[in-house]
């Protein structure tokens, strides 16, 4: 049976200051009781970890793992910090910036002979400012290496690339390549110019659309894959200033947090359709 399961990221869960007035343990409890399945975080120090491991599981939440390695012995240690406790899966920001695809190559190789001797799913995430920023380079990579496994960020190629709406078809080509290659989400709405817009907007329809609709392909995708693991994950990525518009006192103009709720049925919904199957009360 394939699943489908919608996490909250914890970064989301940041004021304007970067802070978040409830205890670790208290924000995994308001994240469960919204009925979310997870929670996406850093995991690669040991006491962090363990402290999220234990608020988790005494929530039944999963977790998405995020790490920021440079090396292969950066990602060999997040490994071992990963492996004692357990998780969904890690994600990979590599924070490295080639500049040839030999050099890009190299590194992801290590990486994959890493991710080979464990037992979850290790997913490159594509992401500004880390090895992946560049959707055209990200492309040149994936012919190289048809088997990886990315993390799809949607929202940092549209930013990135100015994507123009409405779309251009040879970008929805490439964005759908990107997505036959994902095996993960992580879900936020951008236009051209701004990297986090809200969902509740009217002016934001046609992205939010476009982005429902690039989901759909995703997830359509993933179930069509005969090797598919057995759940499919979407972080709710709702993140705070800067990438939050605020207004001149510098909070938020709306509130993230019902965004996120927002978000989570939409994707259900979502998966739902794919599945060919109504959702009740919707």
């Amino acid at each position: 049976m394939r699943e489908f399961l919608v996490f909250q990221s914890l970064w989301a869960m940041q004021d304007h200051h970067g802070q978040c007035e409830l205890a670790l343990e208290a924000q995994l409890e308001k994240i469960a009781a919204a009925g979310f399945d997870g929670i996406t975080d850093h995991f690669w120090v040991a006491n962090h970890a363990a402290r999220l491991h234990a608020a988790a599981k005494a929530q039944g939440l999963q977790i998405e793992g995020q790490v920021f390695p440079r090396t292969v012995d950066d990602l060999a240690a997040a490994i071992d910090v990963a492996s004692r406790y357990g998780c969904h899966h890690l994600t990979l920001q590599a924070d490295v910036r080639p500049r040839t695809l030999a050099q890009a190559i190299q590194l992801i190789e290590g990486w994959q002979r890493l991710a080979e001797q464990v037992d979850f799913p290790i997913l490159l995430e594509t992401h500004r400012y880390r090895l992946t920023s560049d959707l055209l380079f990200t492309l040149d990579i994936l012919a190289e290496m048809p088997d990886l496994k990315l993390l799809a960020d949607l929202s940092h190629y549209v930013v990135g690339r100015e994507l123009p709406e409405p779309a251009a078809a040879v970008d929805d080509e490439q964005i759908q390549t990107i997505l036959r290659h994902s095996w993960g989400f992580h879900g936020r709405v951008a236009n051209s110019e701004q990297v986090q817009v809200p969902l509740s907007f009217a002016q934001h329809r046609p992205w939010l659309g476009r982005f429902l609709g690039w989901w759909r392909y995703g997830i359509e995708d993933w179930l069509a894959r005969p090797d598919t693991l057995t759940s499919l994950s979407f972080t709710c990525e709702l993140g705070p200033p800067p990438y939050a518009i605020t207004g001149a006192d510098g909070r938020d103009i709306t509130d993230r947090w019902a965004e996120a709720l927002m978000l989570k049925e939409l994707m259900r919904q979502v998966w739902s359709d794919c599945q060919g199957r109504p959702r009740d009360g919707l």
